[in-house]
């Protein structure tokens, strides 16, 4: 089981690192060319890479932490408790942020696929699974308030708010002419902002060994969502005035846009 986490491991950070390059590309190219289709669809195939490879090694981390890092248990009970909750803990992380980054992606790839009939997007699965994240904030803040990890606080908000806004749009149907463009530009941003999240963590810890001991480190955890979520609301504010939908009757632009 060790080596089968190491090549989801591997094919983890591979399919994220093309993601994060990828991601430019159809963010700057004209909207609706070739170029922005299928470096669109490239992209989002890479992120689909990410969310299923972290899932799944958000369920072996959880139901055998010893097995697949492949080490010998800590040599007291005590020690053992310890690495177990510890990894379960992240495994729990993992898992919700997998699942965030999933919600939506799959409600901006839906959007503009159903723009015509945005009811289509109202499945069980769509539904499951923004409930799904908005119980899991609720989960990661117990947790991050019990042990102390910021990381958990300052991330679990977003479960609830990206969940909120999805059902809100499925439930409510669109509010605008262009809702659907809305719903699939916050979103596949969203997804950016994701994945520069965990580059930025995962960069930062090897930069900063000791503070990423620290609570400081939360900083490197909500340190794109500051940058990002204003990012999206002027861009689809500018997308609002040039379709002249600017003030009021859409869904602006939706929860999406804190990830």
């Amino acid at each position: 089981m060790a080596s089968v986490f190491q090549i989801l491991l591997r094919a983890h950070i591979g399919a994220g690192a093309v993601a994060l390059l990828l991601f430019w590309i159809p963010a700057i190219a004209p909207k609706g060319g070739k170029v922005h289709i299928r470096a669109g669809l490239f992209y989002a195939v890479c992120m689909l890479i990410v969310v299923l490879t972290a899932l799944t090694m958000s369920g072996l981390t959880f139901a055998a932490p010893l097995t697949i890092r492949g080490i010998a248990p800590p040599p007291t009970p005590a020690g053992l408790a310890l690495f177990l909750r510890n990894q379960r803990i992240f495994a729990t992380f993992l898992g919700y942020l997998g699942a965030l980054t999933l919600a939506a992606g799959w409600q901006g790839i839906s959007a503009i696929q159903t723009k015509q009939e945005p009811r289509k997007m109202r499945t069980p699965f769509t539904l499951a699974l923004n409930a799904l994240i908005i119980l899991g904030g609720f989960v990661v803040l117990f947790l991050g308030i019990r042990y102390g990890r910021g990381p958990l606080i300052g991330m679990s908000p977003i479960g609830p708010l990206i969940g909120v806004g999805n059902l809100k749009y499925l439930l409510r149907g669109p509010q605008s002419r262009m809702h659907w463009w809305y719903a699939h530009l916050s979103s596949m941003l969203a997804t950016g902002i994701a994945g520069y999240t965990a580059f930025i963590v995962i960069g930062g810890a090897h930069l900063f060994p000791s503070l990423a001991r620290t609570q400081f480190f939360t900083i490197f955890w909500v340190l794109p969502s500051l940058v990002g979520v204003p990012a999206i609301f002027a861009t689809v504010a500018y997308y609002r005035r040039k379709f002249h939908e600017s003030g009021h009757g859409g869904n602006l632009p939706q929860a999406q846009t804190t990830l």
